[in-house]
């Protein structure tokens, strides 16, 4: 892999990076907005830029990473160490942040870090990319952070993903939070949201 790719960041690596930060602290507080973040000038395939700017942005050398069967290359591996300090695990229930390249690789979110009741902080954020935050089936959220209910409609999710993520959210105060990310922008969606057809 080249070097320059490597250590490739922001164009801009102090401003941008908090600008990401704030759209991901906006996209948080305000569960199914779309926020578009900077990115970064490149990022190493099939990494997107999108994943690869919340990563930058996100870990460090204390947060543990796992990558799904599509991200778990060395150049993404040595992309991240390289940036972030951030080290690969090989098991998902050591993760901090997990990263999928594609939402379909989802497995059971129970495989994952949620926390317990005493330190619901020590959960695992999944990071999934999305063909489009926009275009998919409509879908309701309501939870705190949304004055009634809003309107979202991702594509490219897996059958029976607001099911499972419907299981996810009664288990508050422990579960698994998740960032929704397209080519541009991102949608998060933490464990207190609910999901209605």
């Amino acid at each position: 892999m080249n070097a320059s790719v490597i250590s490739t960041q922001f164009a801009d690596p102090i401003h941008d990076a908090q600008q990401a930060f704030r759209g991901l602290l906006a996209a948080t507080s305000r569960p199914g907005t779309i926020v578009t973040i900077p990115l970064p000038i490149a990022s190493p395939a099939p990494l997107s830029p999108t994943l690869a700017a919340i990563g930058l942005t996100l870990l460090d050398d204390a947060t543990p990473v796992w990558l799904d069967p599509i991200l778990i290359q060395e150049p993404i591996r040595q992309y991240l160490l390289f940036n972030t300090g951030a080290r690969v695990v090989t098991q998902p229930d050591s993760a901090a942040f997990a990263f999928f390249a594609k939402a379909r690789n989802l497995p059971d979110f129970r495989v994952f870090p949620r926390g317990t009741p005493s330190y619901p902080d020590r959960s695992a954020t999944l990071v999934v990319q999305v063909p489009l935050l926009a275009g998919g089936r409509p879908v309701s959220l309501r939870g705190p952070g949304i004055e009634s209910v809003v309107s979202v409609e991702p594509a490219g999710l897996p059958d029976g993903f607001w099911d499972r993520w419907n299981e996810n959210a009664a288990n508050y105060p422990i579960g698994i939070d998740m960032i929704l990310a397209d080519a541009c922008s991102i949608m998060s969606l933490p464990r207190t949201v609910k999901a209605s057809f």
